[in-house]
């Protein structure tokens, strides 16, 4: 099998990923929780724009490719370190004690909801999703909840 597009095709659905990302983080604005919820609202974005969005690309290259040399492996796994640095970037801004733990939390969250929404088990997953993320922020930064927590909880899915 000649990877070589394959490689191609999983480094194009980083770049369009990034490009939602950073367009979603540019629009929160200057809170830093924000910044970092930008991260959901971006999955948010994606999963509504892409038609039969059913999971992530570079999850389901990692799934499919039983070889551990692979190089695609490799490709996919970088890819997710590269969404836990940006991700950890943002939340070192919010104040909060512990980033790691809390980037951890909320990759946790994030991956789930992907395999919550591609299995069909939780309905409307990124928004739960979403809300999870953002008591997750709320809670682990020392700021005001009140001045983050704009707009009602959903009160029904």
């Amino acid at each position: 099998m000649d990877t070589a597009p394959f490689l191609a095709y999983l480094d194009g659905r980083h770049v369009r990923w990034q490009l939602t990302l950073d367009q979603c983080v540019d629009n929160a604005g200057d809170d830093p929780r924000a910044r970092l919820l930008a991260v959901f609202d971006a999955l948010r974005a994606w999963a509504a724009s892409s038609p039969g969005f059913r999971s992530c690309a570079l999850v389901n290259a990692m799934v499919e490719l039983a070889d551990p040399q692979h190089p695609a492996r490799s490709v996919a796994a970088a890819h997710k370190r590269a969404l836990r640095a940006r991700m950890l970037e943002l939340a070192e801004a919010t104040g909060t004690p512990d980033p790691g733990l809390l980037v951890d939390q909320l990759l946790l969250v994030y991956e789930g909801a992907i395999a919550g929404h591609a299995v069909g088990s939780v309905e409307k997953a990124e928004d739960k999703a979403h809300l999870t993320a953002r008591r997750l922020i709320a809670a682990a930064t020392p700021y005001p909840m009140d001045t983050f927590w704009v707009g009602p909880e959903p009160t029904s899915w």
